[in-house]
């Protein structure tokens, strides 16, 4: 059994840092893009398979979790952000008759699947309306959904409730009214950055007027939801002062419930990543510079109060919220809308992307799912592990109930990783589960990618090369440049968004 690490010294801040790097190089990818690089080709299922298995779910057996969400993807956005690859449509583009249309199909979505047997016998923990920005969604079609949601959703009530959005849309008038009307206790947006020179760079349109409004007008509302903000560094031209300097503004000017904190992902040929192989953008700094910015906001936040409740959420409340602990494969989630995401039982389901597809598919079968297919026992231990670092603990206890499951070699595999990342000081082993250190937390992305490689095609495998930084260029802050990688991903580049959604 490995020592409790115990490190009280600077890991990358100040001159007498001791600088461990544990890996060969650091992974600059987040959470969210990793878990969608394996090897299943979603499209070559046959098309009963998927209506079998949709029909399935009259049985309401057969679960992996007792407890259930729903996660209703909204695709429309006000403007588009350099450095964003959801899927997004623009929002100009549609007049309000078509988003009302939109709410109608989420509303027959959502109704079959609370007709399923199989949701009726789950627990029912929560909704989060995610984007895109639903929060340019017309205010009438905001408080029509929440209305059904009230009407069909068990506890509606008692559940937690998330609704995203964007500054310039959630301060229109009477829409934070309707969510506060509706008990929605979680509002979640993106500020990603105080410094305006930076903010315009990265293609972010809102102005802090926009932000103090949102909060200004949830004080005068006497709204008592979380506020949640997304933030990022390793910015474009960003430093570690700057960086340091925005943090400490963020927490006296707004002090939010939660802080989402993103490393910026720079996909290669998407707009971010060419202005900056333009010359039109500064580049981020070296990945030294990263890795200090990652153990200033783990210090800072620590400091503050703040609870690391998953890897990169800081939380006023120590228990992670009911999203986040789905989203880590400790529920099952129901995913209503165009290319929303679900897991129910051992089946993945992907929407189309397309939302023309997306209304016809929920027109002749309900739910709108293209590939609800089962991933087996092997590829549900693969979803746990690879959300391990992110979830920050694993019971032996979960881990050894997949013995009789999967075969001796993927339990070997994952053992093997966890070894070696016990072994690099980024994991601690304690009687009943392993659990993530301060430096995992800096390193979280490299913990994730060991679990998932084995799962890798060669779009993914070019992908991760081209997202990690090599040691020997960690003083290097021209980090950006015409490589095998980047060439190979422009050639495959309309390959690529499946994989990096």
């Amino acid at each position: 059994m490995s020592p409790l690490t115990a490190h009280q010294e600077p890991y990358y801040l100040g001159d007498n840092a001791s600088r461990p790097v544990p890996f060969d190089g650091v992974m600059t990818v987040s959470h969210y893009i990793m878990p969608n690089f394996a090897t299943m080709d979603w499209h070559q299922v046959p098309r009963e398979k998927v209506v079998e298995n949709i029909r399935s779910l009259t049985d309401p057996g057969g679960n992996l979790n007792d407890r259930i969400m729903m996660y209703i993807h909204v695709p429309y956005c006000k403007s588009f952000c350099h450095y964003c690859n959801f899927n997004r449509y623009h929002y100009p583009k549609q007049d309000s008759e078509r988003l009302e249309r939109y709410t109608d199909y989420l509303i027959k979505e959502i109704d079959w699947y609370m007709r399923q047997p199989y949701v009726q016998a789950r627990e029912f923990t929560g909704i989060y309306i995610g984007g895109g920005s639903p929060s340019t969604l017309p205010v009438t079609a905001v408080e029509r959904l929440s209305a059904h949601l009230r009407k069909v959703v068990p506890n509606f009530d008692g559940i937690e409730k998330s609704f995203t959005g964007e500054p310039r849309t959630l301060r229109r008038p009477g829409l934070l009214d309707v969510l506060k009307d509706h008990g929605w206790d979680r509002i979640t947006f993106g500020i990603e950055t105080l410094n305006a020179k930076i903010h315009r760079k990265i293609g972010r349109l809102d102005t802090r007027d926009d932000v103090d409004a949102v909060f200004n007008r949830m004080r005068d509302l006497d709204y008592k939801a979380d506020t949640c903000v997304d933030m990022m560094y390793d910015l474009p031209g960003q430093t570690l002062e700057g960086f340091q300097a925005e943090l400490a503004e963020l927490l006296d000017c707004y002090d939010p419930a939660e802080i989402d904190l993103f490393t910026t992902i720079y996909l290669p040929y998407r707009p971010l990543h060419k202005l900056i192989m333009d010359g039109r953008v500064e580049q981020p700094g070296s990945p030294w510079q990263l890795l200090s910015m990652r153990e200033h906001l783990y210090d800072t936040l620590s400091a503050a109060g703040y609870h690391n409740t998953i890897a990169e959420t800081w939380s006023k409340r120590p228990e992670r919220s009911q999203y986040q602990t789905a989203h880590c494969a400790r529920q099952d989630i129901i995913g209503v809308g165009c290319a929303a995401r679900g897991n129910l039982r051992d089946m993945v389901s992907i929407n189309p992307e397309k939302v023309d597809q997306w209304q016809a598919n929920v027109d002749e079968q309900g739910a709108s799912t293209e590939t609800l297919q089962s991933i087996g026992p092997d590829g549900v231990l693969d979803r746990i592990m690879v959300m391990f670092p992110r979830y920050k603990s694993l019971d032996k206890a979960l881990l050894n109930s997949y013995a009789d499951r999967v075969g001796e070699a993927a339990l070997a595999r994952v053992q093997h990783v966890i070894d070696g990342h016990l072994a690099a000081g980024v994991i601690d082993e304690h009687d009943d589960r392993y659990t993530v250190n301060k430096l995992g937390v800096i390193w979280h992305g490299n913990l994730q990618t060991d679990y998932l490689r084995h799962t890798l095609n060669t779009k993914g495998e070019v992908l991760m090369n081209h997202l990690t930084e090599s040691r020997a260029d960690f003083d290097n802050e021209d980090r950006f440049e015409v490589t095998p990688e980047t060439v190979y991903i422009k050639e495959h580049d309309a390959e690529y968004p499946r994989l990096m959604k």
